[in-house]
């Protein structure tokens, strides 16, 4: 599975028009534990439609074949995770009024409208107003006791097998779109007739690499890239293991530390994403001189104040040394002490909010490759990754880990 799905790691080839064609070296300012050894060229899709390696395609060969395959595993998983439905709809029942399922309409093949099923998980009045022509944008506060938890794990998606089995979806295909996104992308989007060709499927790349807030663009250039390509069952069986191996892990991951945090204040330290999510991060500005980032959250970096405002990249270097590129605008919030600086930053394009959110958030259903639990194993069992000392050029840490931000 780690050759044909690394990949997928690497979307960059397809949601461009072009690939990067390479990085500025980093200066010493840059810790050397986030620097790598050169990288083999990875495997990636390109905007034209050539691969290397097996594609995850959504264009059948035989429609009646197609159709078998995916009644057959709908029924098949339906069976197997009914346990698991059973309780997730008596739970619902208990922690909320009802409906406990939420009903939508959706565009289907040939732009056919359908009734697409999910567990509901927001104020379906306030999120419909909300969501004209947008994705739920975060932090918005409409979610249902269990609905954050259902959506931060994609629980919330198992009645769409119910959609799978009735034909109105497919396992994998490109997310379905709500009639009112449909109308904004219009037929002169790029991809978009190729989108109709093809029934919405349950899973897909942009199901399983990108997150609830990734814009329409970004999952749009990925699709349409999907589209024009056969299926490979290989493949799609392939996804469907590894990301219901993903979701439980994150179902599991999710309740533990739901049941094991303490209840907080508004006025709580600053959460390190970095060291949350296990990367490196350096701040790199226009001559390529890079400097260790201290701390980052959402929307706040703590760096040496030898780095300038303004616009810069967020390098994101991961345990086996692969490295993301997020490009951001910043600008100066505050000075702590001597040699300190805390900036605000933001992305400055769509590719690089998912680079954050999929890299450094990893807000996504499943992790960049480094990131599964075997090989982290296989890291402490072979002693090839250390965890170094972040900022080891930093005399007292204890001063930013119980900083304080208050807006």
């Amino acid at each position: 599975m780690k050759s044909d799905f690394r990949h997928l790691d690497s979307i960059a080839g397809t949601i461009r028009n072009t690939k990067r064609e390479g990085q500025p070296q980093i200066h010493q300012a840059e810790p050397a534990a986030t620097r790598s050894k050169p990288q083999q060229k990875p495997v990636v899709y390109s905007a034209a439609g050539n691969t290397r390696g097996r594609a995850i395609g959504f264009l059948p060969r035989s429609e009646i074949l197609h159709r078998i395959y995916n009644a057959s595993v709908a029924g098949l998983l339906l069976f197997m995770v009914l346990p698991l439905f059973t309780l997730i709809s008596l739970a619902l029942l208990m922690t909320q009024s009802r409906p406990i399922f939420y009903r939508g309409k959706r565009v289907g093949r040939n732009g056919e409208l359908f009734d697409i099923y999910k567990f509901r998980t927001l104020d379906t009045a306030k999120a419909a107003q909300l969501t004209k022509d947008k994705v739920l944008p975060a932090g918005s506060g409409l979610e249902t006791p269990l609905g954050g938890f259902l959506r931060e794990t994609r629980l919330d998606e198992l009645p769409q097998l119910v959609n799978v089995l009735k034909g109105d979806m497919n396992i994998c295909g490109p997310r379905p779109l709500r009639p009112e996104i449909a109308d904004l992308l219009g037929p002169g989007s790029r991809g978009f007739s190729a989108r109709l060709g093809v029934k919405p499927g349950l899973l897909g790349p942009t199901q399983a690499f990108m997150s609830h807030g990734a814009s329409k663009s970004v999952r749009g250039r990925l699709n349409a890239a999907m589209c024009i390509k056969p299926v490979s069952y290989r493949s799609e069986l392939e996804m469907i293991v590894l990301v219901g191996a993903c979701v439980m892990a994150r179902s599991v991951s999710k309740l533990t530390s739901r049941l094991l945090r303490r209840n907080a204040d508004n006025d709580t330290p600053m959460r390190d994403w970095a060291a949350k999510s296990g990367v490196m991060v350096s701040y790199r500005w226009a001559d390529a001189v890079a400097s260790p980032v201290r701390l980052i959250d959402d929307e706040n970096l703590i760096v040496s104040d030898a780095c300038p405002a303004g616009k810069g990249e967020l390098v994101i270097t991961h345990p086996d040394g692969t490295r993301r590129v997020a490009k951001v605008i910043s600008e100066k919030r505050d000075t702590l002490a001597p040699g300190e600086v805390v900036l605000r930053y933001r992305p400055s394009s769509d590719y690089s909010h998912y680079i954050l959110e999929r890299y450094l958030m990893q807000s996504v259903v499943v992790p960049h490759h480094s990131h599964f639990l075997f090989r982290h194993v296989a890291r402490a069992v072979k002693g090839r990754f250390h965890l170094t000392k972040r900022f080891a050029d930093y005399s007292d840490y204890s001063e930013v880990s119980t900083l304080r931000f208050k807006n």
